[in-house]
């Protein structure tokens, strides 16, 4: 999906208005349901959406996409824990967690699920056992 095969968004968790312009100063991004224009994409059909496109990760405030189970080398999932009403932070949180090591390229991010939060990334991993733990750079 995304952002030029490169980001996509939830379509039902997360305020394009708000949230897109300022991605898309930084990143080439893609809302799913432009993806999949007349189609219902429901939760459970969001992985062979993104296994269809290059490499994606998917960005959402959706607590359903934290899962190991959604663990795969073909993308990256970003879980954003944040409220409908904090956003706005999103963009500085991203722009962060892609200063973290293993984070930082597409090629890194790939097989991770990750749950961002304002001072930390945890993260499953494709094929490792347990959960990891990565500290977010400050601003």
């Amino acid at each position: 999906d995304a952002l030029a095969a490169r980001f996509v968004t939830a379509p039902d968790s997360l305020d394009v208005v708000e949230i897109l312009p300022p991605l898309l100063k930084w990143i080439t991004a893609t809302r799913l349901q432009d993806l999949r224009p007349r189609q219902l994409v429901l939760d459970d059909r969001v992985p062979e959406v993104l296994l269809s496109l290059t490499r994606p990760t998917f960005v959402t405030i959706d607590h359903g996409f934290w899962k190991r189970a959604l663990c795969h080398p073909e993308y990256c999932i970003l879980y954003f824990a944040l409220a409908k009403d904090q956003q706005d932070r999103l963009p500085d949180l991203l722009r962060r967690a892609f200063h973290c090591a293993e984070f930082r390229t597409r090629k890194l991010r790939m097989g991770k699920v990750a749950r961002v939060i304002s001072e930390r990334v945890d993260y499953y991993d494709w094929g490792q056992k347990g959960r990891f733990r990565v500290s977010l750079p400050t601003k």
